[in-house]
């Protein structure tokens, strides 16, 4: 029978033994009869230059296996989560391994309650993952085990065993109809999904309907990720009570307006910690798995090194107070992003309007 291709994606490349553990995650995978595609050369250069992707990126690959533990604050490296998102825009299989599945609000207890029961986190923004161990972004398309990768891995390979054996006892497999379009954009014109965490706020449907006028303002659609897809329906208040049941659908309706648009815009802003939103990463991700333009605005344009704390060692490269390398490309995003996404220093209207710019669907 053929290996299945895996591919290894976390915060390992920062790690000061990062590359060593790297090559242990491979040998133990090509232990277990995959084959793993991954090219640690930019790595074993000492990350002196990064590793560029295209849109065919994971294409050769049948399996991502990403390390989503908490980096720099309370959410995962933010290059690993875009190649989860890229990995669903893909349709490939997606495991991810973290050492503590308790939920977020007790792996990163910096949390409040507002008057309404809300929990609330350090931002005043609702805690959205706080009842679940992640962003509903990667955790409902990925199997999180508890652990390391030679854990997941062992999952990993019971659960090829289950599928086999399901496959084999059934006449008809499955189907999932869940990654069709159901409201298809009228041709050359572009919509926009518009990804970020200010779907996390108090006043959620306010800002939302802001941001759409905007988008009109400037000659593109946007949809906000609370808004109803076509004929997708919405859960009834006893299902919306199981935490699950509410983040599989939220992840449903939110897949299904990224296949319904036609670009992304995403806001790429620190949040609970140095990194972004995971699930807004994965958005953005998806979308470029999807072909589509993909645009992000951030407030400070600073290279990585200027905005988080490390210093600059004898071998030239920057390391954190943990020791993690910082990247030094100039970038104020991981270079996975930046590389992939067109960056506007900006809010989101002077970011809208360069996005109509850049487009061709307006002009001052």
């Amino acid at each position: 029978m053929k290996s299945l291709k895996i591919y290894i994606t976390g915060p390992q490349k920062y790690y000061p033994n990062g590359l060593k553990e790297l090559k242990m995650m491979k040998a133990y995978a090509e232990m277990n009869g995959f084959e793993v595609i991954n090219d640690f050369t930019y790595i074993e250069n000492g990350l002196k230059e990064f590793e560029q992707i295209d849109r065919n990126f994971l294409d050769d690959c049948d399996i991502v296996v990403a390390d989503v533990n908490p980096f720099r604050g309370g959410e995962p490296e933010s290059g690993t989560v875009f190649d989860m998102g890229v990995a669903y825009a893909k349709n490939k299989k997606i495991y991810s391994h973290v050492k503590d599945l308790r939920d977020v609000v007790h792996k990163y207890p910096i949390a409040t309650f507002d008057e309404e029961g809300n929990v609330i986190d350090e931002m005043g923004l609702i805690f959205r993952a706080g009842p679940t161990p992640g962003n509903l972004m990667y955790m409902v398309p990925s199997k999180m085990v508890e652990g390391g990768f030679i854990e997941c891995v062992k999952m990993l390979v019971a659960d090829l065993n289950e599928d086999a054996k399901d496959k084999g006892s059934r006449i008809k497999p499955r189907i999932d109809c869940r990654n069709q379009a159901t409201w298809i954009v009228e041709a050359g014109k572009y919509r926009a999904y518009l990804a970020g965490f200010e779907c996390f706020s108090v006043n959620t449907k306010e800002i939302g309907e802001g941001m759409k006028k905007i988008c009109e303002k400037y000659n593109f659609q946007g949809i906000f990720p609370p808004d109803i897809p076509p004929d997708f329906g919405e859960l009834s208040k006893e299902d919306f009570k199981n935490v699950y049941t509410r983040c599989a659908y939220f992840f449903d309706r939110d897949q299904l307006h990224i296949r319904n648009s036609n670009m992304v815009i995403a806001n790429l802003n620190p949040y609970h910690g140095h990194e972004p939103d995971s699930g807004t990463v994965f958005e953005a991700a998806m979308s470029f798995g999807l072909g589509y333009p993909c645009y992000c605005f951030i407030n400070d344009g600073r290279p990585l090194i200027e905005r988080i704390s490390c210093r600059k060692d004898e071998d030239g490269i920057y390391r954190d107070i943990e020791g993690f390398v910082v990247e030094n490309f100039g970038f104020p995003l991981s270079s996975r992003l930046a590389t992939t996404m067109k960056i506007f220093i900006a809010d989101f209207e002077e970011a809208a309007k360069l996005v109509a710019k850049d487009l061709g669907v307006f002009s001052d």
